[in-house]
C-alpha cells in the first residue's frame, strides 16, 4: 500500500500549495514541514491556519482518502470499538500452519455447549435466532471429533434448554456446567452468536475465563478465521457464568453478529455453518496437538 500513500500525500501537497500560494509567495514554508506540521498528532491549535490545516487533512484522509484506499490501518480486519469494556488480544500475524489430526483426540472428553434454546432464543434480529445458529454448528462440530475418536458430551442437542423450563437463568447456566463437571471433561467449549446495537459491527471472537485457557482461545480463534474468513475480533477474557465456574480449560466461541445483516445470512447458511465448526475443530486439534502428553 505504499504507492497509495505516496499518491495521497503528493494529492496534499497540492492542495497545501494551492492554499500557501497566495499568502506566503516565495516565502512558503517547505512541503516537508508543512507535512510535519499537518501531521503531527499533538501540534497545537491556536491559530484559524492551524485550524483550517487540521479540517483539510481530516477531509481529505480521514474522510476521503483514508476509508477509499485504507491507508492508515494497514488493511487490517476492523478493531473492536474503543469503548468496549473487554480488554481484547489480536491474534499473532502468522496462523497456526495446516491441521496435523495424528489421533490425539481418541478418548478426549469434550464437552459441546450450544447457548440458549428452548424458551430461551438468545439474540435475534433478522430472522434469525441465535439458539438455531448456536445448535446447528455444535451438531457438526460433535459429528467432526467423534469421527476424530472424541467422546463428545452435548449439553442440549433440540431446541431445549439444559435445566427443567421454568428455572431461573442460574440454575440454566449451572445445569451446564454440572454436565461438564460430572463428565470430567477435557475441555468445554461453549458456542454463541453474537449482537451488537451497531448493524455494521461484524466479526468473530472467542473468550477465556482470566489467568487460564488461553492457549485454547488462541488456537480455536485463529483456526476459525483461517476457516471462514470472519472478521478476527481477537480473544478476550471474561467472566462468563460458564466460564469461571468450570474447572477444565473453557471457551466462549461468538461466531458471528446476528445483528449484522449479511452475517445473520451467514450464520444460517449450511456451508458456513460447516466451515465455522470446521474451524473450531480445527483449534481443537492444534490444542491437543500442542499440550498432549
Amino acid at each position: 500500500m505504499d504507492y497509495l500513500k505516496i499518491i495521497s500525500y503528493c494529492l496534499l501537497c497540492v492542495l497545501v500549495v494551492g492554499l500557501l500560494a497566495p499568502v506566503q509567495g516565495a516565502h512558503a514554508a517547505p512541503v516537508d514541514d508543512v507535512l510535519k506540521t499537518l501531521t503531527a498528532s499533538t501540534a497545537p491549535t491556536d491559530g484559524k491556519g492551524a485550524n483550517l490545516f487540521e479540517k483539510l487533512f481530516d477531509l481529505l484522509f480521514n474522510k476521503i482518502l483514508g476509508p477509499i484506499l485504507n491507508i492508515f490501518n494497514g488493511g487490517k480486519a476492523e478493531a473492536p470499538a474503543s469503548t468496549s469494556p473487554i480488554k481484547v488480544t489480536p491474534l499473532p500475524p502468522s496462523s497456526s500452519g495446516p491441521i496435523q489430526d495424528t489421533g490425539v483426540l481418541r478418548g478426549k472428553v469434550i464437552v459441546v455447549d450450544p447457548g440458549h434454546g428452548g424458551s430461551n432464543p438468545g439474540a435475534v434480529a433478522f430472522n434469525t435466532r441465535e439458539a438455531d445458529n448456536n445448535l446447528a454448528v455444535a451438531l457438526k462440530l460433535r459429528d467432526k471429533l467423534v469421527r476424530a475418536g472424541a467422546n463428545v458430551i452435548m449439553t442440549r442437542s433440540t431446541d431445549r434448554t439444559v435445566a427443567p423450563e421454568g428455572s431461573s437463568l442460574g440454575e440454566e447456566l449451572q445445569a451446564r456446567v454440572d454436565i461438564a463437571e460430572a463428565n470430567h471433561a477435557d475441555i468445554f467449549v461453549s458456542i454463541h452468536s453474537n449482537s451488537n446495537p451497531d448493524p455494521t459491527i461484524a466479526g468473530a471472537m472467542t473468550f477465556y475465563p482470566s489467568g487460564r485457557s488461553q492457549s485454547l482461545a488462541l488456537e480455536v480463534q485463529s483456526a476459525l478465521i483461517e476457516s471462514t474468513n470472519a472478521v478476527d475480533k481477537g480473544v478476550a477474557p471474561a467472566t462468563f457464568y460458564v466460564l469461571r465456574n468450570t474447572s477444565m480449560p473453557s471457551i466462549l466461541v461468538e461466531m458471528g453478529f446476528v445483528t449484522n445483516d449479511q452475517e445473520a445470512k451467514k450464520l444460517q447458511d449450511d456451508s458456513y455453518r460447516n466451515s465455522i465448526a470446521q474451524g473450531i475443530y480445527n483449534g481443537i486439534v492444534r490444542y491437543f496437538n500442542k499440550n498432549s502428553k
